[in-house]
């Protein structure tokens, strides 16, 4: 693999990074145009040129907002689905024109959506990765609960509104509305790029990020250039959902899956090339239509459904092999610490475990016996955010793929107890078995970091979603599998009650672990990590080693509350809507958030909103059921940009003060406390 990198890297460096995807794509093309005519493929290639053509409006708008902000925007599939949505609205319900309807979907959505984009990027300027990610799923939770709660979850057909004509391209029929998107897609492209290289905005726009006050002292003004690159960006995406629209419907859960295509092709562009993304996009959709012909015709579901698993596979790849060099850390240098979590002392800390302790074991007379598995099932979750917590908090690494974990905790818990092991064993063992893909899903942590991390561990969720899900070999051919409570001697477990109390009695051991690791060496490891790498590289600290041992540490505590879930459910299974399904790994992250960076209580205040509060009132109300995403997305998005939005009144208040102000003194503080630790762990 290595050689394999070394080789890549070589040929880019004498190619140039686009040179090199152009002469692939054109040395691809010369040999797969007779292939293509013996195997009659042509339909599927032009199709898929199409298709790609489409998804690589989102791709491009995606890498301009990257390039401009250092923000990932993880919500461009559901930004797109809202475009089409609006699109709907006036082309279908109010009757327009679709060229009116059009422009006034792209004007509401495009435009005046990136004034929203615009403000949230500003805030989130000097924001750590993890709460940029947050914000993003954020707006992602929040617009497909307002997208699903008003235009309910069935996917809406929508009649073609391009030219339908047709013309014969190498012996095939194309649509007269492929040809155009395609134009128009290229056409983009050489105007962005050029842009880019010639406009002094567009190259002024490179210069945005990383620092926009020297920007401002050559006189461009940073606001402008940010609002040029959202509005751009935003349009680009707006554009795209409405062009698929026809194509597939609109539905916003698929379209969140769909547009991993364009993440692909951005991380194949190394979110900085316009071209490369392009050239990806096409690449993609032409492999994804070209495999699904070729496997339509095998026996196995699993196999014929394996073409849908190429953006997934392109974007965990690009990840793994992009030269290292070129995944910039945009805007690193104007990162802001999150400051350290105040320490409580020690008699507080042991009132409140006892207080804890004391409601779990009193909730059984408290609350209706009805309810009492739901909170089971909220201390499963629990565990999980506890191990999310691990990563996050202690760390600073983002995974965006616990619920995977989970369902290999579940999974194996289910065979092993078929197989006739004893329960406890069969735990211990379910949580052992997730240790392997923790080590797996570290390995992307030696060279990424941040946003980029965090776009790798979601490819790494998405894959294990649809491929291992779906496979057999995790929840059967059926995609269920039965889960046993145990029946321990001298204890009711196999009842709601008994077995509450055994989860609770895991979930404090678990909890016992996560703070014994906290206040360990390995913990001190951990917060140095967070804060500086390189300073524990120079201390001859291993950090490959370290981030291993927390990601499968974090597997571990996560696959035993899956295995939790299962039981308290009877059972686990991998659709995408359920317990284990991918999105709720998103989800997860932006509840977390608001809920305190406490390793305990964070997510166990956490747990109780995700899983618990929805069946009591007002939760459980008509209008909630539909829109209570909206309220987690809006209160994630709230505590990811509330410093930002305060950062600027701070600063005044120490301008008024002499120069020394609250974010300033916060910094040295963390910086003092950052150096006693790394003289702590080299000790």
């Amino acid at each position: 693999m290595t050689a394999v990198k070394q080789s890549f890297s070589d040929l880019t460096g004498r190619l140039g990074y686009t040179g090199c995807w152009i002469a692939g794509a054109v040395l691809i093309a010369i040999i797969g145009a007779p292939i293509a005519e013996a195997r009659n493929m042509w339909p599927f290639v032009l199709t898929g040129i199409s298709d790609g053509a489409i998804y690589s409006f989102a791709a491009l708008g995606l890498v301009l907002t990257f390039k401009t902000s250092g923000i990932f925007n993880f919500a461009i599939g559901a930004q797109a689905a809202a475009s089409a949505y609006v699109f709907y609205s006036f082309r279908i319900d109010a009757g327009l024109s679709w060229p009116l309807a059009f422009l006034l979907s792209l004007v509401l959505v495009g435009l005046l959506g990136s004034i929203l984009l615009e403000r949230i990027a500003f805030w989130l300027e000097e924001a750590p990765a993890v709460m940029k990610v947050v914000a993003t799923i954020g707006l992602i939770v929040l617009l497909q609960s307002v997208l699903t709660g008003a235009y309910g979850t069935a996917t809406l057909q929508f009649p073609p509104y391009l030219s339908q004509e047709q013309v014969t391209i190498a012996g095939t029929q194309v649509l007269m509305s492929q040809i155009l998107v395609v134009a128009l897609a290229l056409v983009a492209t050489i105007g962005l790029t050029l842009f880019f290289r010639r406009n002094r905005i567009g190259l002024a726009m490179q210069a945005l990020v990383d620092d926009p006050e020297l920007l401002a002292s050559e006189g461009t003004s940073p606001i402008t250039v940010r609002r040029y690159a959202w509005a751009i960006g935003s349009c680009f995406v707006s554009i795209s959902g409405m062009l698929i629209a026809p194509v597939l419907g609109i539905d916003v859960n698929l379209m969140l899956l769909l547009y991993i295509t364009a993440f692909g092709a951005a991380a194949l562009g190394a979110f900085d090339n316009l071209a490369v993304a392009f050239i990806a996009s096409i690449g993609i959709g032409v492999v994804t239509n070209v495999l699904g012909n070729e496997l339509a015709g095998a026996s196995s579901t699993w196999v014929t459904g394996l073409y849908t698993q190429v953006p997934f596979i392109a974007l965990v790849a690009a990840l793994l092999f992009v030269p290292r060099a070129r995944l910039l850390e945009r805007g690193s240098k104007r990162v802001r610490k999150l400051p350290p979590i105040r320490q409580f002392p020690a008699r507080v800390n042991a009132g409140a475990a006892v207080a804890t302790a004391a409601l779990f074991l009193m909730l059984p007379q408290i609350v209706a016996a009805s309810d009492l598995n739901q909170f089971t099932v909220g201390l499963g979750f629990a565990i999980v955010l506890m191990s999310l917590a691990l990563l996050l908090w202690s760390s600073g690494q983002i995974s965006l793929c616990q619920m995977a974990f989970a369902a290999i905790g579940a999974s194996t818990f289910a065979h092993l107890q078929q197989g006739g092991f004893p329960w406890l064993l069969c735990l211990l063992l379910a949580g052992l078995a997730a240790v392997p893909a923790g080590a797996i899903v570290a390995i992307p942590s030696f060279r990424l970091s941040g946003v980029y991390l965090a776009v790798a561990t979601f490819g790494f969720g998405l894959l294990a979603q649809n491929l291992l899900y779906t496979s057999g070999l995790m929840f059967g051919l059926d995609n269920s599998e039965v889960i046993a409570r145990p029946d321990l001697p001298g204890l009711e477990t196999q009842g709601d009650r008994g077995y509450y109390y055994l989860v609770v009695v895991i979930a404090g051991l678990l909890a016992g672990l996560v703070l014994m690791v906290r206040r360990s060496r390995l913990g001190r490891i951990l917060r140095a990590l967070a804060d500086s790498p390189a300073a524990l590289d120079a201390h001859a600290v291993r950090t490959k080693v370290t981030r291993i041992s927390v990601f499968c540490l974090s597997a571990f505590i996560a696959a035993i509350g899956g295995a939790l879930i299962g039981g308290a459910t009877t059972g686990a299974g991998g659709d995408a809507g359920g317990p284990f399904g991918y999105f709720n790994s998103l989800a997860l992250v932006a509840v977390l958030v608001f809920c305190s960076r406490r390793p305990i209580l964070g997510p166990v205040l956490a747990a109780f909103l995700f899983s618990v509060a929805k069946i009591y009132p007002p939760m459980d109300s008509g209008f909630l059921l539909d829109y209570r995403g909206a309220i987690f997305g809006g209160l994630a998005l709230a505590v990811a940009l509330w410093p930002g939005v305060r950062l600027p009144q701070l600063r005044e208040r120490g301008a008024e003060r002499g120069g020394s102000s609250p974010v300033s003194a916060r910094g040295e503080e963390f910086a003092e406390r950052s150096e006693r630790a790394l003289v702590g762990v080299t000790q």
